[in-house]
Order: structure tokens, then sequence, then C-alpha cells
């Protein structure tokens, strides 16, 4: 007779093989999902990596990318989001920017380089004051969405979710910020903090760069406390371990995504770099139990300096990504490289 052990250790073993052998397949023959893409689109090249996968997916029939916005104050995160958005032949998607000056820095000069190369890809504008406001995007599309709709993946700071919430009434809806998410977002998919046992081993706890850095801190906790409905984060410890880029090589060198990884001084085409935002992405078009493990309900809490803690709640609306063996992330990070060098 077949022990149990040995029967759910066959078991993840068959779900792995599924998942790596048949990973361009999963989900053509459903519904697409409608994605929000929230970036920050600053310094690191996976937000790039990200939203190549994202282009990948839409074209594979798994999702439809309804906006991009950039929640950098940099003037020319949003140029070079444009850019790639172009470059994979969608220059109609909407693209949003953070319009303030609390939260975020200058590009990287690579970013730059992409923004303002509008021969080479197409788009229309490269800095941020030629886009319109981040917010206005958000309730626009929310506005025009279907009922519950509407996947919101954040892989950046959570400034422009906290300005959405905070939002009144307009001529896109009647409805105020929270009462519009409700009604339309399914659920929000996030990339920041760090889930990973204390010492104690009774609480996760970190503080990672999306929660805490470049002014965002006082704006986090804010949205997951007010947030209204489910959250799936990815924390720091997800993307760590997964590492893609070599293959990049493969791409036109006029590649805006690979130009990214080029000149990321990590040296990802040699060396690889760990894909954080890719996880959020993935979590959010498929199913994330393909990948990885769940938490239970809770509620993840952000202090004023970026702390992240975590309360298990069954009546919580919070989860986070675990990590598990199969697939581990040497397999996961082949299916993500696989989305990113894809091309028509």
């Amino acid at each position: 007779m077949l022990n149990f052990s040995f029967y759910k250790a066959i078991t993840g073993m068959v779900i792995a093989l599924i998942v790596l052998g048949c990973s361009n397949e999963i989900n053509q023959s459903e519904n697409p999902v409608n994605i929000i893409f929230d970036t920050d689109m600053t310094t690191d090249c996976d937000d790039a990596g990200a939203l190549a996968m994202l282009h990948t997916l839409e074209r594979k029939g798994e999702a439809n990318i309804l906006a991009t916005v950039v929640n950098n104050m940099g003037e020319y995160s949003s140029g070079a989001t444009a850019a790639i958005n172009a470059f994979y032949n969608r220059p109609d998607i909407p693209v949003g920017a953070y319009q303030g000056d609390i939260v975020g820095r200058d590009a990287a000069d690579f970013f730059a380089d992409i923004a303002k190369d509008k021969d080479s890809y197409g788009h229309s504008a490269s800095s941020r004051n030629q886009f319109p406001d981040a917010v206005e995007v958000y309730r626009k599309v929310l506005a025009e969405a279907g009922q519950n709709e509407v996947i919101i993946v954040s892989v950046g700071h959570l400034n422009n979710l906290y300005d959405l919430l905070e939002s009144g009434a307009d001529q896109y809806s009647e409805l105020n910020g929270v009462q519009l998410v409700e009604e339309k977002v399914d659920h929000l998919v996030v990339m920041g903090g760090h889930f990973l046992p204390d010492v104690s081993e009774r609480y996760p706890y970190g503080r990672e760069h999306n929660f805490r850095a470049r002014g965002s801190a006082q704006f986090t906790g804010s949205v997951l406390e007010k947030w209204p409905t489910r959250v799936v984060i990815s924390g720091y410890e997800i993307g760590e371990n997964i590492l893609t880029g070599p293959r990049l090589t493969a791409l036109d060198e006029n590649h805006p995504v690979r130009y990214a990884y080029e000149h990321h001084p990590s040296q990802p085409l040699i060396n690889g770099r760990m894909s954080w935002d890719q996880t959020a992405i993935l979590a959010a078009v498929r199913d994330p139990e393909l990948y990885w493990d769940l938490s239970n309900q809770g509620w993840a809490e952000v202090d004023e300096e970026g702390h992240n803690s975590w309360t298990s709640d069954p009546d919580g609306l919070h989860v986070y990504l675990i990590e598990r063996n199969n697939p581990g992330p040497s397999e996961i990070a082949e299916i993500i490289e696989e989305l990113m060098v894809d091309m028509p």
C-alpha cells in the first residue's frame, strides 16, 4: 500500500513535470485575465523582464493588458514603459505616470536611453509630464471594466494604490477609490515584503525595498490595511533564488529588455539576475499554486519604517507565497526566462 508521504512526493513531481513540459499551453483555452501593471521601472532590470513576460502571456491568450502605470517620480520611467509596450506592438496600452514628488528617484541610464529612443521603439512620449496621472488612468480603466474582472499587479512602491484608494468621484465613476476597487478588482498581487520566520519562528517579518524605500514606507501600511479585496504577496525571498537573464543574449541587440539587462551593473546576461517582479506576473496570470505554496490567510502589516509582520487570521484577506521544491527556483527560472525571450 502506498503511504501518504510517498504519494504526496510523487504527486508533487508529476505536477512539476506537467508545469515544465506544458507551461506554454497553460490557460490558453481559458479566458484571459485582465491585468493592470503597476511598476517603478527605476533602477532594476527585472521590471523590464516582468513586462516582457506579460506581453508574451498576452500574445499566448492568457492575459489582457489593460494599462501600465508607473509609481516612480523619475522623468524617464514612464517613457521606458511605453517604449517596451510599443516594441511589443502595443503602443495603444495606456501609460500612467506618478506625478508626485515624494516617492522614487531618477531612472537608471539604461531606462532613460530606452525612453528617449522613440525612433527605435515607436512610442510617442518619453518624459513623465507627457503622460496622464496614474490615478486618472486607474480610474478610467477600472470604470470601464466589468465587475471584479481586473487583477492589479504591483511590482514597485504602493503610492499609486494609496492615491487610488484616496480618490473621489470624478468624470469616470461616481464611486470613491475604495468602492471602485471593491467593485472592479478581483485581487491584488504585490511584490514586496520579506516573509521568512524570525528567530522565534512565530511570525514572518522583514524590511524590503518596495515596502520601505525612496519615500514609500508612509503609504505601504495604509494600502494593505484598507485594500478591500484579496491580496497575494510575493516576498523578497521568492524571487531571490530565481536567476534569469543569460538567455536574453538570443534576442536582437536593439531589444529594449535585452538592453536593460545588458547594461545593469550586475551583468545579468552573464550571472543572471534575481527575478522578483517576474514572480508577481506569474502569480497573477496563472494559478500561483502551480509554482508555490500559499500561506494560511491572515494580515500583512507594515509600520512607518517599512517593517512587515504577519498575523494569521482565517478571515484575513492576505496570503503570501512560500517556496517549495517541486518546482523549485531553477525550474521556475526556466519558465520565466522562456516567457521573457519568446518573441512574435
